[in-house]
């Protein structure tokens, strides 16, 4: 019973590993066709998004097996809820990914109002908020966690930039209002991902020392943790 017990858990971690992937993976995939302007990849990515669904459905399954026939407790208790936490944020990525894909199938058929500089490096920094949150979630690294939810106001800072940047836009030139528009609303996308990876980061805090600490409350406690690594030195 405890090695099907252990067996369970390390699938389980594996089944992370693989959607996290396949999220990772739709973001990277849907911003490279709108920037390059490829709504072959578009459609390609927009379908893909359906396998994270059904992986999500399936990863869920598998938890709630084990709430049921183990009853984990402590540190393996968290590790399930965390995991079951983040995959709901996890799908919720590929949902933004498909929305960014079908803004880059009619964005294909019209010409750039402007050069895209703010964005690819947005999307940087959100790729690498969820690299950095799920690793925060395998290796029960706080140090990690804590660097994701401090980037959250770096990206928040590009879409209140870009966002501005593409109203001048418009108010210089009107007839591009239809193109600004969804290029924000690829923007405000980035924007939810970042909050899903900062929501993936949150769990892994709540993994390794059981506090919960969500949206307002994180920066609260990045400044106490600070506080007392100060007060240590």
């Amino acid at each position: 019973m405890v090695n099907k017990y252990v067996e369970e858990l390390d699938e389980l971690k594996r089944d992370f590993i693989e959607i996290s992937d396949m999220a990772r993976r739709i973001i990277s995939e849907a911003m490279e066709a709108l920037i390059d302007r490829d709504s072959d990849k578009a459609r390609a990515t927009y379908e893909y998004d359906k396998l994270i669904d059904l992986k999500e459905l399936e990863i869920e399954e598998k938890c709630v097996r084990i709430f049921a026939l183990y009853q984990p407790e402590a540190s393996d208790l968290r590790f399930v809820v965390s995991i079951l936490k983040s995959i709901a944020d996890l799908e919720r990525v590929g949902d933004l990914a498909r929305d960014i894909c079908e803004i880059a199938i009619y964005l294909s058929e019209y010409p750039p109002i402007k050069p895209y500089v703010d964005l690819p490096r947005m999307a940087i920094i959100v790729k690498e908020m969820l690299k950095d949150a799920i690793l925060s979630i395998l290796k029960g690294d706080i140090e990690m966690a804590k660097e994701v939810i401090e980037k959250d106001d770096i990206v928040d800072s590009f879409y209140d930039r870009i966002t501005d940047e593409l109203i001048e836009v418009v108010e210089n030139d009107p007839k591009t209002a239809h193109i600004a528009v969804r290029l924000i609303l690829v923007t405000r996308s980035l924007e939810r991902v970042g909050d899903h990876a900062t929501n993936i980061a949150e769990y892994a805090v709540y993994m390794k020392t059981g506090e919960i600490i969500k949206h307002q409350k994180a920066l609260r406690w990045l400044r106490e943790q600070e506080e007392k690594k100060n007060d240590r030195e």
